[in-house]
């Protein structure tokens, strides 16, 4: 563990729990704007922190740092772990609904004027390809016949 060796006096059952709660914490943290404020080392100790603020203190303190950065931090992490309420979620929700393309949701108006489009242009690409193959056809499909300026024999003559 990356901070085992601050926090010796601890036995490791403790060190485990606390890196346990400090991981968990983390992942708060990737819910939150703290990746675009704070350095992931920041993050790190400030999960540290509300994990067991004894180890985060002698930690702090073997790198040098003041880590008055912490309260701040710890507090956003905080915030991420609550839960929106039921109504934040159906206001998002109705939002999404008005940021969707109505062309790729399957059954709306939009959709299928879109697939009745796209069948529109196949089958005018297949007609037209069709046309082709007719018009081009109407020869040999092997070419001309060699004429007869060709000497087609193998006599050396």
């Amino acid at each position: 563990m990356f901070f085992a060796k601050s926090a010796t006096q601890l036995p490791q059952s403790e060190l485990d729990q606390v890196y346990n709660q400090a991981m968990t914490h983390v992942r708060t943290s990737r819910l939150t704007d703290a990746e675009f404020i704070y350095s992931p080392a920041q993050i790190a100790a400030a999960s540290i922190s509300l994990a067991s603020p004894q180890v985060a203190n002698t930690w702090m303190r073997s790198k040098g740092t003041g880590g008055s950065f912490i309260p701040s931090l710890c507090a956003i992490i905080q915030e991420g772990s609550k839960l929106p309420g039921v109504e934040m979620i159906r206001e998002v929700d109705r939002r999404l609904k008005l940021c969707k393309n109505p062309e790729k949701v399957v059954g709306s108006s939009a959709y299928l004027a879109k697939k009745a489009q796209e069948e529109r242009l196949a089958a005018e690409k297949r007609t037209k390809k069709a046309d082709e193959i007719r018009n081009t056809s109407g020869g040999d499909p092997f070419g001309s016949q060699l004429g007869p300026t060709l000497d087609d024999d193998d006599d050396d003559d």
